[in-house]
């Protein structure tokens, strides 16, 4: 990725088990231990863990009884989400030095447009180095010519890696790739493939554009087109929100409105700090229940700017019925005024979930 101006170079960077990994860097006697965030209550499930846990098979969003019974030994502890986003600007400071055109995904990944420096290796290396000099976290680094590339890149040879793909090597690089190491082809859709035998991704170029488009709609134009190594994304700074949530899943059920009302206050609470330090206008405020037999409702009020949300949320909670029992809980704002958003990063994490 150096001497050719005409090529785009894109990087992506990933914190390595980003949650853990602040956990064990703000307590050493961690490092090396088996250590699990996430929610703490008997149906809490997994956010991040440290790769000793993954060892023994924790993986995240698994159910966080099913990693007691895979890892009993493993170190549990809850989300500290204001931690994690301090560390999460300290590393997004390095990186902004080199470049105005980047695109953060979440808290822990982003993509650098580097296509302006004539050789972009030693830059990349260069913020990796920082990166971990100065925040104490290790991360892996993709560098391609596109967003897919650079992703895939970064998660080739995991924790603390850096991979380049250039041009030249791409095909025969993905040709061996598990079909599900394109971004957008999940669980399901990996089973569904299977039963066309088709594993890999050279395995994925038998499939016409026309069958890929059947089965995955018209993400599958992306997808055919990725498969091959072709991404024409560009990066997108300073994208409106299009969500900004919290959701709980709680111990036990509740079948009362009060009871489930003052679990929703203290998530409006939480969301409305984050809007604050955002400096987001938001038009719709939504409240998601999820029943004992996880049917899930979700209602909707859009008004005016500057409204009462505490009222409104209250007017949404009158909707719902909550004799059937309810276990778990979401709060989240939409519909955004563009004008009045500035630099953004997209936040949808349970309140001990993640």
């Amino acid at each position: 990725m150096e001497g050719d101006s005409l090529v785009k170079k894109i990087l992506h960077m990933d914190l390595d088990a980003f949650f853990a990994s602040v956990e064990q860097l703000d307590r050493p006697e961690l490092r090396g231990k088996p250590v699990i965030v996430g929610g703490r209550e008997k149906r809490g499930v997994v956010s991040t863990c440290s790769y000793e846990a993954r060892a023994y098979g924790v993986r995240s969003a698994m159910p966080m009884a099913m990693a007691r019974k895979k890892c009993p030994q493993g170190i549990f502890l809850p989300v500290r989400y204001e931690r994690y986003r301090e560390k999460s600007a300290e590393v997004r400071r390095i990186y902004a030095a080199y470049s105005d055109r980047y695109e953060t995904v979440g808290l822990d990944e982003v993509y650098l447009d580097v296509s302006h420096y004539d050789n972009a290796v030693p830059i990349a290396r260069e913020i990796k180095r920082r990166i971990q000099a100065e925040t104490g976290l290790t991360c892996s680094v993709g560098l391609s010519y596109n967003k897919s590339l650079a992703k895939i890149a970064s998660d080739l040879k995991k924790p603390d890696a850096f991979v380049i793909i250039r041009p030249e090597q791409a095909l025969e690089i993905l040709k061996d790739l598990p079909v599900g190491a394109l971004h957008g082809i999940g669980k399901k859709s990996q089973e569904r493939l299977a039963k066309k035998e088709i594993f890999t991704i050279s395995d994925f170029w038998r499939l016409s554009l026309e069958e890929v488009v059947r089965m995955f709609g018209k993400f599958g134009h992306a997808l055919y087109y990725r498969a091959r190594g072709q991404d024409d994304r560009e990066i997108v700074m300073d994208r409106a929100p299009k969500s900004h949530s919290r959701e709980t899943t709680l111990p036990e059920n509740l079948f009362e409105r009060e009871a489930v009302a003052e679990v929703a206050r203290e998530l409006l609470a939480e969301v409305q700090r984050e809007i604050a330090d955002e400096k987001v206008t938001p038009q719709t405020l939504t409240l998601k229940i999820k029943y004992a037999d996880f049917t899930l409702r979700s209602k909707q009020r859009t008004t005016e700017p500057g409204t009462d949300w505490e009222k409104v949320l209250e007017e949404l909670l009158d909707a719902f019925d909550y004799t059937a029992g309810v276990r778990l809980v979401g709060v989240g704002f939409s519909n955004f005024l563009e004008s009045m958003v500035g630099d953004y990063e997209q936040l949808t994490l349970p309140l001990e979930e993640g």
